[in-house]
C-alpha cells in the first residue's frame, strides 16, 4: 500500500496495493513452505538414521521406528516438525496397522519426495524380502546429499540474495526521496492520466522484474 501511495500520490492508489496483497502472501506462504520442507528434509534425515542404528542393533524394523521416536524426541525436543507425524504413525502401528500402510500415509502427511520413495520401498520389500537397513540409509545419504548441495547453493548465493533485496528497495527509496526533496520534479507523474498510465506501466515492471529476481536467485535441487 505504501510503494502504491509513492507512485501514484493519491490514497486511491492504495486500493492497488490492496488488489496486491493476496499475491504477496501467496509469496510469503511459499518462502514459509520451502523453508518447512527445508527442516522437516533433515530431521527426516537424522529419522532414516536413527532407524538404521536400530536395524544395526538387531531391531526389527516395526521395533527401530518406535524406538527411533524416542531418540528423535531428543534430538528435537518440542520444536520438531517431524515429531506429530512419527508419532501419529506408531500410534497406528500399535493400533495393528499394517507397518506398510502406516509409513505410506506417515510420507503422504509430510509430503517428502525423499519418505514417499522409501515408503513404496518399505511396501515392496515386505511383500518380497529385502534389506530395510540398505535401503533406509540409502535414502538418508541420498537426502544429504541434496541438503549438502542446496547448502553449497545457498552460500555461494548469499550476496546476490542481498544484492537483489537492495535493488527491490532501491527504486521506493530513490521515489520518496525524489517526493521529499523535488516535489516538482516528478509532480507530471501524478494526477492526470497519462502520468497515472506511466507509474501502472512502471510498477507492472518493477513487480515483474522482483519476481524475475526471485526464480533466478532461487535454485532448486
Amino acid at each position: 500500500m505504501i510503494i502504491s501511495y509513492l507512485f501514484y500520490n493519491s490514497i486511491l492508489g492504495i486500493a492497488v496495493g490492496i488488489i496486491v496483497i493476496p499475491f504477496w502472501l501467496k509469496l510469503k506462504r511459499d518462502a514459509v513452505e520451502e523453508e518447512r520442507i527445508g527442516k522437516l528434509s533433515i530431521e527426516f534425515k537424522e529419522y532414516m538414521n536413527l532407524i538404521v542404528s536400530g536395524l544395526q542393533a538387531g531391531y526389527s524394523l516395526e521395533r527401530a521406528i518406535k524406538q527411533s521416536e524416542n531418540e528423535l524426541k531428543q534430538l528435537y525436543s518440542k520444536d520438531s516438525i517431524l515429531m506429530p507425524y512419527v508419532h501419529v504413525m506408531n500410534q497406528k502401528i500399535a493400533m495393528n496397522m499394517q507397518l506398510e500402510r502406516a509409513f505410506n500415509e506417515f510420507a503422504e502427511s509430510i509430503e517428502l519426495e525423499e519418505a514417499i520413495s522409501l515408503a513404496e520401498i518399505i511396501s515392496f520389500a515386505k511383500r518380497s524380502g529385502g534389506d530395510y537397513g540398505k535401503h533406509i540409509r540409502e535414502t538418508a545419504l541420498k537426502i544429504e546429499e541434496n541438503l549438502a548441495v542446496k547448502q553449497e547453493i545457498e552460500t555461494i548465493t548469499t550476496e546476490k540474495r542481498l544484492e537483489l533485496k537492495v535493488m527491490c528497495v532501491m527504486p521506493m527509496g530513490i521515489i520518496a526521496y525524489i517526493s521529499l526533496t523535488s516535489k516538482g520534479f516528478i509532480a507530471p507523474l501524478y494526477n492526470n492520466l497519462t502520468g497515472v498510465i506511466l507509474m501502472t506501466v512502471c510498477l507492472l515492471i518493477y513487480g515483474a522484474l522482483i519476481i524475475l529476481g526471485r526464480k533466478i536467485i532461487n535454485i532448486r535441487v
